[in-house]
């Protein structure tokens, strides 16, 4: 098989694995690597200042809108919210497909340079002349900012963060598409646990006399506490990689650049450190956007179930005193401080319930953690038949490694 290498070093990037390419080739085409996501960035950064900006509203205001229309004014400000954090990463894979599908250079560099130029120049002036930003804001702070940020998305794609974060983007669209499955398989079971604590004045009352910073705190020290039991569980998943193989020219293969049924069976080769590395990182990654994802879902369904149920007077009860509308992240919504920091602290809760779960329970882990443990062992036979085409430069990365080891 004639194995066309800048494909096969494309297929490991897109699935979050640039440590399997040799160390020479990470940096190719750096540039258009990185033009996704300077997408993604100037769609974040206007649809969040346009999001910010309708809701930076007087209090009196809110309060006649949620008068008006509670429930629609916060299911309107769920789906922009969802803007926020959807339309730039589906913007930065349309991006990533144009660029790949145009064959021509010059119009490839045109591209590329028009974006930047937006980046950089376009957007901090277009946000200023619209309102969306004051002009009291320095305009050419925030040109300098946006090309600061420009240099570090280019280092991060020069040494292989890109690619995990950029995979890390395209898992947090398909786990968009799976909410379904999420609220049918791990919710409803989820809620019978956490729905009488929602109805606890203690939990209400503890909860709404926490400042901004200490709830953050709890939230902070509850999703290390996630962090390290993922990576505990990664840890012992890695010791089984010795035994995960396909054959080449299977089903799994198919369609991909290793798509060969007559190519011998490659002999595995012994990962090194900073694959094992990688390969974590893209498990980690991969099951902490399902708990994001989770999460997420678990604070609205609360926030709508809240505005539903009640009134507020019943949370003033609850709270036990009169709760002042509420911010996330700086954005303020229309709906009590109570309720938002409430609903934030049970989904923080039911995430690291679902992540124990993940683990532990069999229907969990055969649903949501498994597929990822098979979507690493096609990334690991396409590694075994990589380097089996080009076994030389893996010998001569490998001698390179231990002359470094050596001190």
């Amino acid at each position: 098989m004639d194995l066309d290498r800048r494909a096969a070093d494309a297929w490991f990037r897109r699935r979050g694995l640039p440590m399997v390419i040799h160390r020479r080739r990470r940096g190719a085409g750096m540039l258009r690597r990185s033009t996704p996501g300077v997408v993604f960035l100037c769609l974040l950064d206007l649809l969040l200042a346009g999001l910010l900006k309708l809701l930076d509203v007087p209090a009196d205001v809110l309060e006649a809108r949620m008068r008006e229309s509670g429930v629609a004014y916060v299911l309107g400000v769920l789906v922009l919210t969802f803007a926020v954090v959807v339309v730039p990463v589906v913007a930065g894979r349309l991006m990533a497909k144009l660029l790949r599908a145009l064959h021509r250079t010059r119009v490839r560099l045109a591209v590329m340079a028009a974006t930047i130029g937006f980046w950089v120049l376009v957007l901090p002036l277009g946000e200023r002349l619209t309102g969306l930003v004051s002009w009291e804001d320095p305009l050419w702070l925030a040109m300098l900012t946006n090309l600061a940020a420009l240099a570090l998305l280019t280092l991060l794609v020069r040494i292989g963060v890109g690619s995990i974060l950029t995979w890390a983007a395209r898992s947090a669209v398909a786990q968009v598409r799976a909410i379904g499955t999420l609220a049918s398989r791990a919710l409803p079971l989820l809620l019978l646990v956490v729905m009488f604590s929602f109805f606890t004045a203690e939990l209400w009352q503890a909860v709404e006399r926490l400042s901004p910073g200490r709830l953050w705190l709890v939230v902070g020290f509850l999703t290390v506490i996630g962090a390290v039991f993922l990576i505990s569980m990664l840890s012992d998943e890695m010791t089984e990689l010795k035994s995960w193989t396909v054959e080449p020219g299977a089903a799994v293969l198919r369609g991909t650049p290793f798509d060969d049924d007559d190519a011998p069976l490659p002999r595995r080769v012994a990962l090194s450190r900073m694959e094992r590395l990688n390969i974590t990182l893209v498990l980690f990654f991969a099951q902490a956007v399902q708990i994001v994802a989770f999460g997420a879902l678990v604070f609205a369904f609360f926030v709508v179930f809240g505005v539903l149920i009640l009134q507020p007077e019943v949370v003033t009860e609850f709270a036990g005193r009169v709760s002042e509308p509420g911010t996330l992240l700086g954005v303020p919504l229309p709906v009590s401080s109570a309720l938002i920091n409430v609903s934030l602290f049970l989904a923080v809760f039911s995430g690291l319930y679902f992540a124990a779960s993940t683990a532990t329970d069999a229907r969990y882990r055969r649903s949501f953690f498994e597929p990822l443990l098979e979507d690493v062992k096609i990334s690991l036979a396409a590694r075994d038949i990589y380097l089996a085409h080009w076994a030389d430069v893996r010998r001569a990365e490998v001698v390179t490694l231990e002359a470094e080891d050596i001190p």
